[in-house]
Parts: C-alpha cells; structure tokens; sequence
C-alpha cells in the first residue's frame, strides 16, 4: 500500500518525498520518518543498479560536494541528514502536529493541491533525480 493522507502530502513535491509504501497507515511522524529513509535507500539502490552517476546527482541538486564511499547506506544518510532534507522533514513534522486524525479523509475538499490517484502516480514514477528534484523545490511550511 503506498501511503497518502491529504493533510500531510499536499502537492506534487511533497508526494515524491513523503509517499512511502507500508503495509498499514502510519499513525505518527516517527513511523512516516522510518519510512521515508527506506523509501530514499531503496531510490538509490536502484539509482546506482541503472549505473546512474549517484554523487553527481547529489552535487548537482543539493549544491554541496559530497567525498563519502559510495556505498548506499553512506549515500542514504548523506542525503538524509542534508539541510534541504532536515527542512521537508521539518515540514512533514509540523504537518503531523496538525495533523487531526478525527477528520475522514473523503471529507477533506481543499487539504491537498494532489489527489490520492495522482500522488500514488507520482511514487511509481519516482527516480533519485525526481527525489532530489522535489527536495529542492519543496514549498516548506
């Protein structure tokens, strides 16, 4: 199941960061957090298999110059603990302080700018570039 809630995934940059799949719903930021890290490892395992330029990648979205291995977990956790990456997390943590579970998510009319439909789209056509592409264009909260 990919995860979607429209209080917490509001438009398109924030589907490609923060849609994960999981087999239930996540009921706190910690969980969604997990997640999004074995979402960001996974996007890049699958980055170095098609033989993509990983830290080029990096460089160029991010700005920074990165000189670790290239292993996926020193990649992974580079990118994870970015400044641009603690900024959407700050977002998505805030959000989930917001976030009021009481509220049906069929009632919601103008939480979101990206359907259920289309931000499940958008994850099955989710690369490392498109993640890194979000993370910085993401409107932060």
């Amino acid at each position: 199941m990919i995860f979607y809630n429209s209080q917490l995934i509001t438009d398109t940059d924030s589907a490609t960061l923060f849609c994960v799949q999981n087999a239930i719903d996540f009921n706190q930021y910690d969980d969604h957090y997990s997640g999004i890290y074995l979402h960001l490892f996974n996007l890049i395992e699958k980055a170095i298999n098609e033989k993509e330029n990983v830290t080029g990648l990096i460089e160029d979205y991010l700005e920074i110059p990165y000189s670790g291995s290239t292993n996926p977990e020193d990649l992974t956790a580079f990118i994870f603990y970015s400044d641009r990456m603690n900024n959407a997390l700050a977002t998505l943590r805030t959000r989930w302080g917001n976030y009021d579970s009481t509220i049906e998510e069929n009632t919601l009319t103008t939480a979101s700018d990206i359907t259920k439909q289309e931000a499940i789209q958008r994850y099955s056509y989710t690369s490392l570039r498109s993640y890194l592409e979000a993370l910085t264009t993401i409107e932060l909260d």
